[in-house]
Formats: C-alpha cells, sequence, structure tokens
C-alpha cells in the first residue's frame, strides 16, 4: 500500500529551495535534520537519566511523567498562542500524538525504570526505530526499507545488545521487560504518524496540544492506577526543580523531532533511538556505578558506524525542481472596462 503524495513543508516554516525529495521536503532543509537529531538524542538520552534517578529517589515513575510533560505542554501553548500558531485542525491529530507518541511510550519506559537497569530498559527503547522502519516502508513512498538502511539497522542493534551487556547485572522482571518493549512498538509505530501529521499542520501547531494531553492523561491515570502523587515524605527541592528543568528540556526535545520530521525521513529521525542506550550505559557508569568494559568501547564504536550507514540509507532521492512558467506582466493600476 503506497501512501498518497505528502504536502510540503507548511508555509509557516522557510523553505529551502532549488531540489526537493520525493515528498517534496526542501532537500536544503533535510541536511539539517542532523543537527535535530543529534540534539534530540542528547536531551532525550539525559532525560532518561534524569527519570531514572528521580524514580530511584523515590519518585513515582507516574509523576516523573506527568509533572515534566504539563510543564513543556504550557510552554508549548504559550508559544503558540503568542505566534498565533494554534490552529483547530491540528488539536485532534495533537491530541493523539500526545497519547500515543508522548504519554503511553513515556509511561511504559519509566516503569520499567522502575526495577530494570538502565542499560536494559535503554537497549529496549532502541528498538523503536526497528518498528519505524518496517511501517514507514508501507506508508512512505520515499521510505522503502532498503539494503544499506537495513545494515545499518542491525548494525546498531548489535551494538546496543554489545554496549549494553557492561550495564547489565542480571536479569529482570519478563512483564517489566514486556512493559518496556511494547512502549518500543508503540514509540516506534507513532514516529510514522507524527511524520504524517506534522507534515500536514506543522511542528508549532502540534507540539502544544500534544505536551499538554501527554500531561493531562498520565496525571489522570495517577489515581485510577493507585499511583502515589507526591513520593513519601514530600517532595525534596531538587526533585521540583529537576522535573520542571525536565519539563523545558522535553519541550525543546520534542519539538526538535517534530521539526526533524518534518524536513528529514523517519529513517534518519530513527537515528534518535540509538542515542539514549549510549546515555544509558555512560550514566550507568558514571551515575549507577557500572564498570567500562571492553563491550562498551566496541558497542559505542558498532552504534557510531551504524549512524552513519543508517544516513546513507535514508539520504532522500534528488529531484530537480521545474523552472517557474513565465507569466505576462500585469498592470495593477488598470482598472477593468
Amino acid at each position: 500500500m503506497t501512501a498518497p503524495p505528502l504536502s510540503p513543508t507548511p508555509a509557516s516554516e522557510p523553505a529551502h529551495t532549488t531540489t526537493t525529495g520525493p515528498a517534496g521536503a526542501p532537500v536544503g532543509a533535510s541536511l539539517s535534520v542532523w543537527a535535530y537529531v543529534a540534539f534530540t538524542g542528547v536531551v532525550f538520552g539525559v532525560g532518561g537519566l534524569l527519570a531514572k534517578g528521580l524514580i530511584d529517589d523515590g519518585v513515582d515513575a507516574f509523576t516523573v511523567t506527568w509533572f515534566p510533560f504539563l510543564v513543556s505542554g504550557l510552554i508549548g501553548m504559550a508559544a503558540a498562542l503568542v505566534r498565533k500558531q494554534l490552529t483547530a485542525a491540528a488539536a485532534g491529530p495533537a491530541i493523539v500524538l500526545g497519547i500515543t507518541a508522548s504519554a503511553g511510550p513515556a509511561l511504559l519506559f519509566n516503569i520499567g525504570f522502575e526495577d530494570l537497569p538502565a542499560g536494559i530498559v535503554t537497549l529496549l527503547i532502541s528498538l523503536g526505530p526497528v518498528f519505524t522502519a518496517v511501517v514507514a516502508h508501507f506508508v512512505f513512498a520515499d521510505e522503502r526499507f532498503n539494503v544499506v538502511k537495513a545494515s545499518g539497522l542491525a548494525l546498531a542493534i548489535v551494538g546496543v545488545g554489545v554496549l549494553a551487556t557492561g550495564s547489565i547485572d542480571g536479569g529482570g522482571s519478563p512483564t517489566r521487560l514486556a512493559i518496556v518493549l511494547i512502549g518500543a512498538l508503540i514509540a516506534g509505530t507513532a514516529a510514522v504518524l507524527a511524520r504524517r501529521l506534522v507534515m500536514q499542520h506543522g511542528a508549532a501547531a502540534l507540539i502544544g496540544p500534544q505536551m499538554l494531553t501527554a500531561g493531562v492523561v498520565a496525571l489522570a491515570l495517577s489515581p485510577v492506577l493507585g499511583r502515589e502523587l507526591a513520593p513519601e515524605g514530600g517532595y525534596e527541592t531538587w526533585h521540583v526543580l529537576a522535573m520542571a528543568g525536565f519539563g523545558v528540556s522535553t519541550y525543546l526535545g520534542f519539538r526538535s523531532m517534530l521539526i526533524a520530521n518534518q524536513v528529514g525521513t523517519t529513517g534518519q529521525v530513527s537515528v534518535i533511538g540509538y542515542c539514549v542506550p549510549v546515555f544509558g550505559v555512560i550514566g550507568g557508569i558514571f551515575v549507577f556505578g557500572d564498570d567500562l568494559t571492553l563491550s562498551l568501547v566496541l558497542g559505542g564504536l558498532l552504534i557510531l558506524v551504524s549512524v552513519w550507514v543508517i544516513a546513507v540509507g535514508s539520504r532522500p532521492r534528488l529531484l530537480p525542481v521545474a523552472a517557474p512558467l513565465p507569466t505576462a506582466p500585469t498592470d495593477q493600476t488598470l482598472t477593468p472596462p
């Protein structure tokens, strides 16, 4: 099944012309996708470590989800209102993304952080791009699976597996492992939906309602599922400051990811998923006391190579833009007879 051609970059975003990719996305813009990918990967990687630290310090996994999302949602709504970028048409899609691409995966990942080492959780999170690549093959004409992309994904999975080995100090609950894996499946599939919706509505119109929806959903589920809204003994000052800062970085990270989806392919954006285990294992060494081993070094090198391979396999095909047809000049001072 082939999806209909996607609309070009919304008018609210500046276009870079001369050549375009098969979906109509300007190639000049797609060259900057790696800056967004790198920034988002760092933000999400550090955010994962912060979430693990807060949860280990007694803050509930649901609180670590709804608090930052509410902060990021308020920031996004305020920014969109000031710039008059909110649209009624984007409200429904933003709510869907808030549930599928934000609240759902984040809650499942944070539940995994409650009992599993950071290395195991981030290893499972890194499987998200695999689901993304498979689903995108059936949705986007410019996202066909190819040998190069398949090789990069396989190499990345092997690298992540080797890398995470150094931080795995034992087994974990099969149920928790399944929960995190389901989160990766949802996140990977939602990434395809995110690209389609952001091409239709633009990142600015989606980010505020999306984050606010995620925060409200996670907060509403907390008492229903018997979760404590505050840790025993109350919040410490650093908890509040950390989650507020987490909210700011969450807004920046998701906004960056939506823009990356707007100017790049899902294959390129999926590279974000491989940054998370890098931070998970490095954080395990310096924060959680994991040992530096040969497997960590080798795994890191494999991932760096895989990023380059995926970039090559996801590079859009250049299509020349036809020159505009000449039009007769009009005299605006003339009046019709």
